[in-house]
């Protein structure tokens, strides 16, 4: 029972390595997807944001490299003091070195466990080796200290050396480690056992719509809980419900709703987009209803007798196809590319007009000129430029329009640059008959949010581009980025088991294992043990089986003594196996991922390990009497030597 006491405390201990990496306090942000700790990679951009949630009181990003002096292996661990002082462990004592800075560049604490096996004195100068790659740093270990915690096993450097050390980026770290001053609202915020929901990337498909016209919002709902269920969503429009659905989620899943409307008064509108529950979240996104309008591009001078081409778009900026355009005598229908092709029949000024039903008209000037006044050459001008619409979503393109002429009588070809704060953002090729014109249209997207100058020729128009996502409030941010299983979680889960090919299940069968052979063992011993007692008895079990006890007494009367020994036992093994299990652990002659191994008293699996020792040791026993029981009377009574009985605690019994 020591042994098996002893050896399932220790490896359970195992169970706890994970929580070195966090202190052994505190709540963990870490990519679960690394296969190792050191391999984890975090966002430092979340230390910001979750500084801003109300509830949490510190963070530290810290980054992990392994490395080694003198043949000893240990943890380095990149920290910035003051994050570090915000979530703890204190500080139980704190030493440097006279002259020297904690704060320095190059400058190191060490732990007071990992000072004691070095056997170094400070300050010192010490050469570090990333364990991912061959860099080398050297560092001067200025001070030591001592927290009480995995942490006095480890060295203390900058993000930047440990940084250098691993290869890590600078806006990564290894993990985030959290501290609040509420821990149970932490923990079900950030691993809930129940069905969680929020919603994140609102996103709306234009930022004007016009009257009718048809605005699709999406938006992002994620269940982070740890069971499935149904969340209700609804959109509404100043309180007024749009529209509204349940949608279910199985654990740590995420999807995306769609919906299309349209509104009928003019005006800015402020979506709004909710769900009700533990966790309410609103979301809301702005958007203008205008009256729907034409936009008419044509050339500002065309030459008599040419033929040119005006283009009609919708406020949107979509081509207006079946748009009526009188110019003079003339009337022509819009193609599906909303151009119309004209005709300059008479020098002078004239006006073109763009109707078309339930949209208000465009109108533009073109003067007609006489030909014999222009020389024989090639000369193209820009007499036009537009942008529709002038406000767009980052995922939507702005649609311009150029209206180009050739003032010449030559044709040709030439290039325009079309300029987005004053960089070349695209060029056009365009071929002009001798006096013709033309309207060019092309896309522009691909712009991050902001007011841009968009320049063709003499020509600038601004174009304002608007995020696509709604922002997402800090700890729906939170939530969204790490929330889950799988990626936010307590000290204990952080993923280091692979690292030594050791998974918490490979625990769990070595125990199991370790547990088999110790009970084996023991039911052996025991088995052994009382076997030999009940064949010296066996001549006093003959004699009790002939004046009638049944097998079931004989049972019955070594029931007493096997339970009895068996709680000694337990008690003494159980008792045993704790004191050896703590003298290894204080000791510190195990090392786990260059971390001393703490002592597991877990009070459950020693309930057990007891209750099993007791059952054991009755089970064995009444296995031994129950085999001695089914021989015959006369064989027991005459395979019995004379002097075998003696001392016996059954014959004891039978006396009783």
């Amino acid at each position: 029972m020591l042994i098996f006491t002893a050896t399932a405390s220790v490896l359970s201990g195992l169970k706890s390595a994970p929580e070195a990496f966090a202190a052994s306090e505190g709540f963990v942000i870490s990519d679960n997807a690394a296969p190792t700790i050191f391999s984890s990679r975090v966002g430092a951009d979340m230390v910001v944001a979750l500084e801003d949630v109300p509830g949490i009181t510190g963070t530290s990003p810290e980054v992990f490299a392994f490395s080694s002096y003198e043949g000893v292996s240990f943890v380095v661990r990149g920290v910035d003091l003051d994050r570090l002082n915000s979530t703890g462990p204190a500080f139980r004592e704190f030493s440097l070195a006279q002259g020297t800075h904690a704060e320095s560049a190059n400058g190191a604490l060490i732990g007071e466990r990992l000072l004691n096996r070095l056997g170094i004195e400070i300050p010192c100068t010490m050469p570090l080796v990333g364990s991912y790659s061959s860099r080398m740093e050297l560092v001067s270990i200025v001070g030591s200290y001592s927290t009480d915690s995995p942490l006095d096993d480890e060295l203390l450097v900058s993000l930047d050396v440990a940084r250098f050390l691993s290869g890590m980026a600078k806006d990564k770290v290894s993990i985030i480690r959290v501290a609040t001053d509420d821990p149970v609202w932490l923990a079900e915020v950030l691993s809930p056992t129940n069905a969680r929901f929020t919603l994140f990337d609102l996103h709306t498909s234009k930022g004007k719509v016009a009257i009718g016209e048809n605005l699709s919002l999406s938006v992002g709902v994620r269940n982070w809980g740890g069971a499935p269920g149904t969340i209700t969503v609804r959109f509404l429009d100043d309180a007024q419900l749009l529209d509204e659905l349940d949608v279910p989620l199985g654990a740590s899943q995420s999807t995306t709703v769609i919906r299309d409307f349209s509104f009928g008064q003019l005006g800015a509108k402020s979506i709004a987009v909710s769900i009700s529950g533990d966790f309410p979240v609103t979301l809301y996104a702005n958007i203008t209803v205008i009256e729907p309008y034409l936009r008419l591009s044509a050339p500002s001078k065309v030459l008599l007798g040419s033929e040119f081409n005006v283009s009609v778009t919708m406020s949107c900026g979509e081509p207006a196809e079946g748009a009526l355009v009188t110019f003079g005598s003339q009337s022509v229908v819009t193609n599906s590319a909303g151009l119309a092709s004209l005709s300059a029949l008479d020098v002078g000024y004239w006006t073109v007009r763009a109707s078309m039903s339930g949209l208000a008209e465009a109108s533009a000037t073109v003067e007609i000129q006489d030909p014999s006044a222009f020389p024989a050459e090639f000369l193209p001008i820009i007499v036009d430029f537009s942008v529709l619409p002038e406000t767009i979503k980052e995922s939507e393109s702005a649609r311009g329009a150029l209206a180009v002429t050739n003032v010449g009588s030559v044709g040709g070809q030439f290039q325009v640059n079309v300029l987005v704060d004053s960089q070349i953002h695209s060029t056009l090729d365009i071929s002009l008959a001798g006096m013709s014109s033309e309207t060019i249209r092309f896309d522009i997207s691909g712009l991050a949010p902001g007011t841009h100058a968009v320049q063709v020729g003499s020509f600038s128009r601004s174009l304002v581009v608007e995020s696509w996502i709604v922002e997402n409030p800090d700890l729906v941010q939170l939530v969204v980025r790490y929330g889950g299983s799988t990626s936010l979680s307590s000290a204990a889960s952080i993923p280091i088991y692979e690292a030594a090919k050791i998974s918490e299940g490979n625990v769990s069968v070595a125990l199991l294992a370790i547990g088999m052979v110790s009970a084996i063992l023991a039911a052996l011993a025991i088995a052994s043990i009382y076997s030999k007692e009940i064949h010296e008895s066996r001549r006093t079990l003959g004699i009790l089986r002939t004046v009638g006890a049944s097998r079931r007494a004989v049972r019955g009367m070594v029931f007493p003594q096997a339970l009895e020994s068996g709680l000694a036992g337990a008690a003494i093994g159980v008792a045993l196996g704790i004191f050896v299990a703590d003298s290894i652990s204080r000791a510190g002659l195990f090392l786990v991922f260059g971390h001393t191994l703490s002592f597991d008293l877990d009070l459950q699996l020693l309930v057990l390990v007891f209750l099993a020792s007791v059952a054991i040791s009755v089970g064995t026993a009444l296995w031994s009497a129950m085999v001695a029981s089914r021989e015959s009377v006369m064989a027991s009574i005459r395979g019995q030597d004379e002097d075998g009985s003696h001392g016996s605690r059954v014959a004891e019994t039978v006396e009783d």
